[in-house]
């Protein structure tokens, strides 16, 4: 039906359809499920059609339909919204606005940079903009045209009588069509077929499965009718509808009269709608409303009325019963572990928290269940909480992340190959296009080369290849190449062998991203038996060596840096000859600055390539005991620090380096093991990769359904062969292979979550999304059925199993303080903060003085905290003397040996006075006064200097609890300008192992 014109679908009913509506090009097809009584036809036109033509067009159609409701939804492309055209759009806005009847005749239009600007000639600005006009007509545009405009309103607000009078009388009367045509004889209607894409017909919503037998009715009688989808109850009337949801919203709101407003917001998943109770007080507090919170399932039975107050349809329930849901269980005997799962801590990809992921496994009778994250650990205190509250110890969280790992081990190489010949010799600069990237199933459709003698051009070469397949069209757009042109081409094994005679014996091949191109070589060679040796140079990595401050070294991308002109990209005769100006501009440079004089020197004296340009791939790391957990904050900690670039990235040789007490997994569809499957690596190359993990990873071919989207795979068999191969490459080499769910979110219904993260970061594949939730035991043997009900078990529950056997209880966050270590910390603080108190109150000190500052300072090395202090003075100290003052805020204001150590300007100890000279002191401990800025001014008695006054009398336990054992809190306020000197500071006083921990204080 998609891309079916109005006229062509609805002629077998009516022939009286308007000119202007008849080339409109439907895209979708909304109607009432249930009644068939509504029908909305949205279509795309390519000219704007008259409002008496859509009005004609509704009323004659639905007449010879038998519809009582028929909408045309216009779409248009947004070149033709001009200024030209908003008042047939201000006559189509009227029945969704009737009040703007009148009050736009006359008026003034302008469109100038997506500002529509109404200059109204008959007043009633106040009127429109009371009704929200400017939205209403702003939203109408974005739905019709697409495009987002803003409107502005001037004009005079009032009407006198007599100039209102006038404008009655000037608006034109209501648009009234001639009456429709009679019936004609005509088949049957039945609902619309619905179209290709987009699918927007309202029907089957998200179904949630009920517990019958256990309700409790709130209001009402028991309902027995099925639940609709909401959705579709909402776009009835006057209609008894029920429906079944639950409740994430609520608000009760008390207003005149003795009434009540309760307002409950429900959703099925599939749309939510407003539930309103409107009654007395004591009438409603008659019903167990109480039962109703969120989270609770309702069936709720009423009708969906237009409600003036709420702004949008709202559903007055006449019954009310609180039904429970049921939900998934995991019945299987053996439960199987799910070893790779995010939480929402997987930033802008998963939704759901630890907590839920951990009761789930736990209600199902998991034994276990995977941390892993996207590079990160901060899903683990909840983590932790959650397993905490289980109270249960036959239940492990195993902790570990997803990791983004480049593969320094085996660095990219420019010539693979042994050759040593001068890099003024002969070499084959080439390029092919192909049917599509997999060089096993799909093939070469051109052949294009250069050859270079003493770093010229001396030859060309160009041959288009007949693929024996049709080249998809998307292929076609991106090469130009179509079926006709290589329809009488050779064959490839012909066109191979005219490649190698322009090569010669034994050449040097180059290629950008040269294993793409040598892979299609390589197989026309095993397809047809033929031999042909050569070493080749992959200039993607020459570029990445040498021009490493460039983000991306795509060929065009490369050619624009070193200002080599444009090229007619994607056509491998034009790629070869750009490419071999890139080729020679390069080695000449290296020749010149580095002492390249051979082919081999290219891989010698060239620097290495950043490893955080690599290619990164997923991997899974596991958490096997408490060494591995530090081992992975050690590893986390140092991508974040070291190897930041989009990601935080670990190299394999610091993984290697680390890998006591982790077990590591090789992931899914984007790690590297199962990308080089896809890639159809060679054997010993798989092998090797394999090699690396602990165990190996499959997942369902659901979740790679892209592939096929994307022509990457061809179809579901082969995303079912991926998973094979890595079942046989675990066989082979006695590595245990898993099945898991890569978790994204908990339920099926929670996809909508992730697509409108995902949509958000304008991924064009957002609304395709795969279904990444977490699956039961019976689920998961289903899907990988395939592989036999023996070897299903074994990748399903035995092997998860034993990987989570070998994983100790772990606790990300031992409990207790774990204070840095100062050697000295007590004697400084102590020393401080006396030679301050003498200081300011004399020799020996105040007994007041000397009680509180003891006091104090017993609790505080007591309990372990003179380094936080002393970490505190020591910054505060550094950065007065560099001319920043630090403030101090909060409770530390109630310690005084904070006081005396500089930290905080605020004198707890009760009002006195102190004289600056003698040292004479008085304090005052009536409670005349409650701060000592509020006596009067007073000379000292003893030397008549005018006396200081302080004091604030505030105890410690504001600061450090009745016990004194509260951890410092010491907030302190730093200049802009200085704080980076604090971080630097801080690392040269206590090492960088400690900064993390003193930036905590």
């Amino acid at each position: 039906m998609a891309n079916a014109t109005l006229l062509e679908f609805l002629q077998q009913y009516t022939k009286d359809i308007p000119p202007s509506v008849q080339q409109g090009v439907i895209e979708n097809i909304r109607y009432n499920e249930k009644t068939l009584n509504e029908i909305t036809f949205a279509a795309r036109f390519p000219s704007i059609v008259p409002y008496e033509d859509i009005v004609y067009f509704e009323q004659s159609v639905g007449t010879a339909l038998q519809v009582q409701k028929l909408r045309l939804d216009c779409l248009y492309d947004a070149v033709l919204f001009t200024k030209d055209c908003i008042p047939e759009l201000v006559g189509m806005l009227k029945r969704e606005l009737p009040i703007i009847n009148g009050f736009l005749n006359k008026a003034d239009w302008d469109w100038q940079e997506s500002e529509i600007r109404i200059t109204l000639q008959n007043g009633g600005r106040p009127i429109l903009e009371k009704f929200g006009f400017a939205k209403v007509f702003s939203d109408f545009v974005e739905a019709h045209f697409g495009i987002r405009v803003s409107v502005k309103l001037s004009g005079p607000d009032t009407l006198s009588e007599e100039e209102l009078g006038h404008v009655i009388e000037e608006a034109p009367p209501e648009y009234i069509p001639p009456p429709p045509p009679p019936m004609q004889e005509r088949p049957a209607f039945t609902p619309p077929p619905v179209p290709d894409t987009p699918q927007t017909v309202s029907g089957d919503a998200v179904q949630l499965d009920a517990v019958k037998g256990e309700d409790v009715l709130i209001k009402g009688r028991h309902i027995r009718d099925d639940a609709m989808p909401i959705p579709q109850a909402l776009q009835t009337r006057k209609e008894r509808v029920v429906v079944y949801g639950d409740i994430f919203a609520m608000e009760s709101r008390d207003v005149k009269n003795g009434n009540r407003v309760l307002t409950y917001q429900i959703t099925d998943f599939s749309g939510s709608v407003l539930v309103k109770l409107f009654d007395k007080i004591e009438k409603l507090e008659k019903l167990p409303l109480g039962e109703l919170k969120k989270g609770v399932s309702v069936l709720i039975a009423g009708k969906i009325e237009d409600d003036p107050f709420a702004h949008e349809p709202v559903l007055k329930p006449d019954s009310i019963v609180k039904r429970k849901r049921k939900l998934r269980q995991d019945k299987a005997e053996r439960k199987r572990v799910e070893l790779h799962c995010h939480t929402n801590m997987s930033a802008m990809d998963a939704v759901t928290p630890a907590g839920d992921l951990i009761r789930r496994a736990h209600d199902w009778g998991h034994p276990a269940i995977a941390i892993t994250d996207h590079g990160v650990v901060q899903g683990f205190p909840d983590a932790m909480n959650a397993e905490g509250a289980l109270k249960d110890p036959n239940f492990k969280v195993i902790y570990g992340c997803e990791a983004y790992v480049v593969n320094d081990l085996d660095m990219p190489k420019i010539l693979h190959g042994s050759d040593n010949r001068s890099i003024q010799d002969e070499i084959i600069i080439f390029d092919v296009e192909t049917t599509g990237l997999s060089p096993d199933r799909e093939r070469l459709t051109e052949i294009g080369a250069v050859k270079l003698r003493g770093m010229q051009i001396v030859d060309s070469f160009d041959i288009f290849v007949n693929p024996e397949k049709h080249i998809p069209e998307k292929i076609s757009e991106l090469t130009r190449i179509t079926d006709d042109m290589v329809a009488d081409a050779p064959k490839e094994a012909e066109a191979l062998r005219q490649f190698m005679e322009f090569c010669g014996d034994t050449p040097v091949l180059a290629a950008h991203n040269a294993s793409f191109d040598t892979s299609f070589i390589e197989k026309v060679k095993e397809r047809h038996g033929i031999t042909f040796d050569y070493s080749w140079i992959d200039t993607l990595v020459l570029c990445q060596s040498t021009l490493p401050q460039l983000a991306r070294h795509k060929l065009d991308t490369v050619v624009k840096h070193l200002k080599l002109g444009n090229f007619g990209h994607h056509r491998a005769n034009e790629d070869a000859a750009i490419l071999a100006k890139v080729y020679v501009t390069l080695v000449e440079r290296l020749a010149k600055e580095k002492g390249v004089a051979t082919l081999g020197d290219l891989n010698t004296k060239t620097d290495s390539i950043d490893v955080k340009k690599l290619k990164s791939y997923h991997q899974i790391i596991l958490v096997r005991n408490q060494v591995g957990l530090k081992n992975l904050y050690r590893l986390v900690s140092y991508g974040h620090l070291n190897y930041y670039y989009k990601h935080p990235l670990l190299p394999k040789s610091v993984l290697e380096q680390n890998r006591d007490g982790l077990i590591f997994g090789s992931a899914c569809e984007a790690g590297e093991l199962f990308s080089a499957i896809v890639a159809d690596k060679q054997q010993e190359e798989l092998e090797k990769l394999a090699r690396f993990y602990d165990y190996l990873e499959i997942q369902p071919i659901a979740n790679n359904e892209f592939m096929i989207r994307n022509e990457i795979a061809q179809d579901e068999e082969e995303l079912r062969d991926y998973n094979r191969k890595v079942v046989a490459l675990g066989e082979k080499l006695g590595i245990p292979v898993v099945a898991t769910c890569d978790v994204h979110f908990l339920d099926p219904k929670d996809g909508i979550y992730r697509k409108i993260l995902t949509s958000g970061q304008g991924f064009t594949d957002a609304d395709n999304q795969p279904p990444l939730y977490l699956r039961t035991t019976d689920e998961m043997l289903e899907e990988f059925s395939y592989l036999g009900a023996e070897k299903a078990e074994e990748i399903v529950v035995t092997n998860p199993q034993r990987i989570a056997d070998a994983c100790e209880h772990v606790f990300p966050i031992p409990k207790g303080t774990f204070t840095p270590n100062i050697p000295g910390a007590e004697e400084d603080l102590v020393r401080i903060t006396h030679e301050r108190a003498k200081e300011i109150y004399g020799d020996p000190l105040p007994e007041i003085v000397d009680k509180r500052l003891d006091r104090e300072l017993s609790s505080i090395i007591k309990h372990g905290f003179s380094v936080l202090y002393m970490i505190a003075q020591k910054l505060v100290y550094n950065s007065e003397e560099h001319g920043y003052h630090v403030g101090s805020r909060g409770s530390v204001g109630s310690s005084f040996v904070a006081s005396m150590a500089g930290i905080s300007e605020v004198n707890p100890l009760v009002p006195h006075y102190v004289c600056p000279k003698c040292k004479y002191s008085e304090f005052i401990t009536t409670g005349e006064f409650g701060s000592g800025f509020d006596m009067p001014d007073k000379n000292c008695p003893k030397c008549g200097t005018e006396l200081l006054k302080d004091g604030h009398d505030i105890p410690f336990e504001t600061f450090l609890g009745f016990d004194g054992d509260k951890a410092p809190d010491i907030d302190l306020n730093f200049s802009g300008e200085y704080q980076s000197s604090a971080h630097r500071y801080t690392e040269e006083l206590f090492g960088r192992d400690n900064v993390f921990k003193a930036g905590t204080i």
